[in-house]
């Protein structure tokens, strides 16, 4: 027998059962075919097929679909027979999970063309009848099911209880005596008899309920029966039919492949001729018509290695959206990963990186000895991205394009914090056990456990939560909701729904149901469309230089620009693309870049692996001249690096000099070192070994250099992409270097809503003398604008005060400038603006300019309001002022609190713009520290200044008393801890009001262990 009823953990938050555990337990249970029917979606049928095919049993592919029926929604199982009926399901479920509209019957009996329909008998369309005993009612709808659809069968429930056998011994009556077959199905939701529980919670999830809460749903018996245990609930001839389905369904992926689609050349030409044709025009442009052979080689190689692999569509398509994008001026990026080691990239304006000059290989991108698909990445200014996406969608046809599936997974902290819920456990306590999981990449309940003290000390101490990490760690990584790749889409030749189901998530386009890793296989050719916001902060400094010089380039600033050098090398690079981290900061420092290549490898020694290297890299650079070589014929591959590997492509140079590897080889070599694959290494090590003996060279510099390349081959950086991004980061602190103010207001207007980011950029505006204009009703705009080497600060940077109010403000002023409190007032209430966005401007000092200051504003409000309805006229539904009808009301004059109006306008920008007494006491002790804000997000020793906000005293176990102290800045505040032994000494500083510099370790918790502390003294 065979089940043809299951649901994987694909039906979201509706089953526990992941694709392994079906296929795994169904051959352990000694199954043939196992088949997966999940509920509306197929996001896990190719993985579903691929386990099955590793496991060598028989993939059986259905779908659970509910339409509407006699004005109820009726449940049904599809079975694909052949390939068409998956083509039909494909179609059915694209449907149901991208309409909102509920499945007719009508449409059900067309995409059950070449399936098996399974009607429900327990839950079914003929439940009803049968509950109420009502023959001829039971046999009328029997008779529809089985007119309906040209292969019906009647599924007898899985309920061992006598009422129920009664009621599958009546059903099966009246199906054979109308014609029909019976078969047994047992409804697969979870893996074990156990796993009941655990299904229960996911299911408290998905309802937002608790297990305390009497309406969820207890399910039990919904896991992998054996046959054993099939054969005790059901007669032979119903499990018999379960075989005689499975031998109907035969089904390969074969025809649901694809390809990239034709891209229409001018004129029809052949697609590998005007591939050609551009890529020659590409390179005599870029070279000013001076090609020497070295280049003209290269490009022969590369086409011909492209055409040979039927790739020239794909860089065409590429080519073509990239001249769409710079032809609406929107700027691209020069380059990511190593499709900046092409030079057919380079001529057709996809990168501009000279892959020659700085010796970049095209094998590390395309290998023509290892078949796989292109992958070129692109970056756009994140505020233009969707368009170049939108002229794709256009180009190619909403049926040939979709964004890519992904899913958000219950990882450790999320599980936790979702079972813990449905379990009862108060959100504090939750949130609690969730602090003490580490942070870091891919963290684990398991890791976590065995990690922290803490944690274990909770869950260890407490049945509760003893329960919690039971039930956690079963359903630890079951994905929870379905969402889109950030950047990437595909695109298809064939419609898309003739290869995969698809689901509507986003409005604008469809999204796959299968994710990345399957899709690569059925042909379907991805495009990543990456947001950077660099670029966005690139293209508007260079709008703004061109009003004053229109004919600057970009791409065409020299690379040796001395400001831009001394700007990276005294480690000025807030803001600066890959140099702007505290870790990157300090390895700047160490290095001192001077030229281009120093910054190429800075970017490629600040990763995981290639740090280890960082200690051997700068000891060579020191004494360049003692660095030696195993073999003088390194030296030229290695000299750039101080005889260090730090790149990919070294290694890849290294096989091909000393062992006679072509390039390709070379590749696999270094992948298969990168992955750590041992098989492959024993193999590739011998022809290495071979090839240096061939190449002259002994057996000992042979396994020396061997194991030289496998010591630097894991660690190795792609050198295209440092080359790429090393080329933005250049061109932001060339920027920076030659164009402050420009490039100030730019990355200003990159953060406007971090609260956080604009205060330390505002700090180093201040460092720079660079003078931060307050807000203005008469002024500002939406976003930060230069205006005579002043920047201005933004109304949409105030809280509370949104775009419509904006609008309303600037629309208004257009008219003529507001020349007064009042004036402001009685014209910007026709307007609809509130009391609350008229208080929130006045404590940011958008009113400043009034001469009147804040608190008497604030205190002259109501009055002015009500001037303002005085002086309104109404006609003809339209509102208008006349400021002659009264007289202007007396305004308050009240004395102002300065440290009450620095308060009130940090609530509403999330920092001090204006005057505060620390900025002065800053000033006038030259103090440079970095602001509060950056340091709570900088990880180790610290050094800062601050006011203390309060101090609390704590009590330890030993009875010592030690302090937590919460410090502030203009930029934001941080907590202090101060322990025993620091708080004897330090306990008369402590007191609210008091400045200090402080030194210590700022912890995973954001606060700083304080191990030294000095009282400046000043006036407060």
């Amino acid at each position: 027998m065979i089940h043809l009823h299951a649901r994987s953990s694909y039906s979201l938050l509706n089953s526990t059962l992941t694709i392994q555990q079906l296929v795994k337990t169904s051959k352990m249970l000694n199954f043939s075919a196992c088949a997966l029917t999940d509920n509306n979606v197929m996001f896990g049928a190719y993985e579903f097929y691929k386990v099955c095919e590793e496991a060598k049993i028989k993939p059986i592919f259905g779908l659970e679909v509910t339409c509407e029926l006699n004005e109820e929604n009726v449940n049904f199982l599809l079975i694909a027979k052949n390939n068409n009926g998956y083509r039909n399901c494909i179609l059915c479920s694209s449907y149901v999970s991208s309409s909102q509209n509920q499945l007719s019957f009508e449409q059900l009996k067309e995409y059950a063309v070449d399936n098996v329909v399974i009607v429900y008998g327990e839950g079914g369309v003929v439940e009803s009848a049968l509950v109420n005993e009502n023959e001829s009612e039971c046999k009328k709808r029997i008779r529809e099911m089985l007119e309906a659809f040209d292969d019906c069968v009647f599924a007898l429930s899985l309920n061992d209880a006598s009422y129920w056998k009664i009621k599958n011994q009546m059903l099966k009556k009246h199906v054979i005596e109308c014609g029909g077959k019976t078969v047994a199905l047992s409804k697969i939701y979870y893996e074990t008899e156990e796993d009941a529980i655990c299904y229960k919670i996911v299911s408290g999830i998905r309802l937002a309920k608790t297990l305390n809460d009497y309406s969820l749903p207890s399910i039990q018996g919904r896991y992998i029966r054996s046959k054993e245990e099939m054969e005790k609930l059901y007669d032979q001839d119903d499990l018999q039919e379960t075989e005689n389905i499975a031998k109907r369904c035969n089904f390969s992926f074969e025809e649901f492949h694809t390809s990239i689609p034709k891209f229409k050349t001018p004129n029809n030409i052949d697609g590998k001729n005007y591939l050609t044709q551009l890529c020659i025009a590409g390179l005599k442009k870029r070279l000013d018509n001076h090609v020497s052979k070295i280049y003209a080689d290269r490009l022969k190689y590369e086409l011909d290695i492209i055409i040979s692999m039927h790739f020239e569509d794909y860089f065409l398509i590429v080519y073509d959206f990239i001249r769409f994008a710079k032809k609406e001026g929107i700027y691209v990026g020069p380059g990511r990963g190593s499709a900046a080691g092409s030079l057919v990239a380079y001529c057709l304006g996809i990168t501009h990186v000279d892959p020659i000059e700085h010796n970049l290989l095209f094998e590390r991108f395309l290998n023509p000895e290892r078949i796989s698909m292109p992958d070129i990445d692109t970056d756009f200014p994140d505020d233009r991205r969707d368009e170049v996406i939108q002229y794709v969608y256009e180009t190619y046809g909403k049926e040939h394009i979709a964004h890519i599936i992904t899913f958000g997974t219950l990882a450790a902290k999320q599980v936790l914090r979702d079972v813990g819920r449905v379990l009862d456990i108060p959100l504090r306590e939750i949130d609690m056990i969730c602090k003490a999981v580490p942070f870091a990449p891919k963290m684990t309940l398991k890791r976590a456990y065995d990690e922290s003290s803490v944690l274990r000390q909770y869950i260890d101490a407490d049945r509760r939560f003893t329960e919690l990490f039971k039930y956690a760690l079963k359903l630890e990584g079951l994905p929870r909701h379905a969402s889109t790749h950030a950047a990437g889409i595909v695109m298809s030749s064939k419609a898309l729904n003739e290869v995969i189901p698809t689901i509507q998530i986003e409005q604008d386009m469809v999204s796959t149901q299968y994710t990345m890793e399957h899709l690569e296989s059925l042909g379907l050719i991805k495009m990543d469309f990456l947001g950077l916001r660099n670029l966005t902060i690139i293209d508007q400094v260079v709008e703004k230089i061109k009003l004053e010089q229109p004919n600057f380039n970009i791409l065409q600033i020299p690379l040796d620009n001395k400001p831009a050098y001394d700007l990276v090398s005294r480690v000025d690079t807030v803001g600066v693309f890959q140099l702007e981290s505290n870790g990157m900061k300090s390895l700047v420092r160490k290095m001192e870049p001077t030229r281009f290549e120093d910054i190429v490898a800075t970017i490629a020694l600040f990763r995981p692996g290639p740090m280890e290297n960082i200690p051997l890299y700068l000891e060579a650079r020191k004494k360049p001249n003692e660095i030696t070589y195993l073999h003088p014929n390194l030296e030229p591959i290695l000299k750039d690096t101080y005889g260090i590997m730090i790149y990919q492509e070294q290694t890849m140079q290294v096989a091909q000099v000393m062992a006679g590897f072509s390039l390709g080889k070379a590749d696999i070599l270094r992948k298969a070192m990168s992955k750590k694959k041992v098989s492959d290494l024993k193999s590739l090590e011998e022809d290495f070994i071979q090839g240096c003996l061939r190449n002259g060279y002994n057996q000992k510099l042979a396994h020396e250099l061997f194991d030289l390349i496998l010591k630097f081959a894991g660690y190795g950086f792609n050198k295209a992409h440092s080359v790429a991004y090393g080329l933005i980061a250049y061109q932001m602190a060339y920027l920076k270097a030659n164009y402050p103010y420009e490039f100030y207001c730019a990355l200003l207007n990159s953060v406007i809503g971090s609260e956080s980011k604009t205060a330390e950029y505002i700090d180093e505006c201040r460092k720079k003398n660079i003078v931060i204009l307050s807000p203005s009703v008469n002024y500002s705009t939406t976003t930060f604008d230069l205006v005579n080497h002043e920047i201005r600060f933004p109304l949409l940077a105030i809280k509370n005060v949104g775009g419509s109010a904006i609008t309303e403000i600037i629309d208004e002023r257009s008219k003529s400038e507001f020349t007064d409190f009042h004036d402001f007032i009685a014209r910007i209430m026709t307007r609809k603006v509130n009391r609350k966005v008229i208080e929130c401007l006045i404590d940011a000092g958008a009113l400043d300019e009034f001469k009147i200051n804040r608190k008497s504003m604030l205190a002259s409000l109501d009055d002015a309001i009500r001037y303002a309805d005085l002086v309104r006229i109404e006609t003809d539904g339209q509102s208008r002022i006349d400021l002659g009808l009264v007289s202007k009301p007396v305004l308050y004059q009240i004395k102002e609190d300065p440290i009450e109006k620095s308060d009130r306008e940090k609530a509403v920008l999330g920092f001090y713009l204006g005057s505060h007494p620390i900025i002065d006491i800053k000033k006038k002790h030259s103090i440079l520290l970095e602001p509060l804000v950056k340091l709570k997000h900088t990880k180790g020793f610290v050094k800062g200044f601050c006011c203390i906000l309060r101090m609390r005293q704590h009590r330890t176990k030993k009875g010592d008393l030690m302090a937590f102290v919460q410090g502030y800045d203009e930029s934001g505040e941080l907590d202090l801890v101060f322990m025993p032994n620091i708080y004897q000494k330090a306990q008369v500083m402590l007191q609210k009001g008091n400045y200090i510099y402080f030194e210590g370790k700022v912890d995973e918790k954001e606060s700083c262990l304080v191990n030294k502390i000095q009282l400046l003294e000043d006036d407060k």
